[in-house]
């Protein structure tokens, strides 16, 4: 368990306290040393991170058909029971090393990020 933006060190995987706002919240991750982010979300939020590749991942197929240009992946078949937990898993996996290999996230084709990284925000955000 790490505390918002305290440099991760261990390997596998670690959970850091990050406040509930997604821009916050991968700020403080980002500080920490994360240097891809998958992002989900069920609403459609258009994010991005300018510092660090962030991955948006659509938790339902019909967010996916409406905004398929600006999220990275469609997780909605598992909801749909049309894929499994482990075939979308790996297809996430396939994203993340291509996307590190230098695959474009679509925010950073549309130029998402520069205003969501926000390292000044810590508390109640209204």
């Amino acid at each position: 368990m790490y505390e918002f933006a305290q440099p991760v060190t261990a390997r596998g995987l670690v959970f850091m306290d990050t406040p509930g706002y997604d821009p916050v919240s991968a700020t403080g991750q980002v500080a920490g040393g994360a240097n891809l982010i998958c992002f989900t979300t069920g609403r459609g939020s258009a994010y991005g991170c300018a510092p660090t590749p962030s991955l948006k991942l659509s938790t339902n197929s019909e967010l996916w058909r409406r905004q398929q240009d600006d999220i990275d992946l469609d997780c909605g078949g598992i909801l749909e029971g049309a894929e499994s937990v482990d075939a979308c898993g790996e297809r996430i996996f396939q994203l993340m090393l291509d996307t590190a290999s230098g695959r474009k996230t679509r925010s950073e084709l549309h130029g998402y990020g520069q205003n969501e990284f926000v390292p000044w925000r810590l508390g109640a955000v209204m």
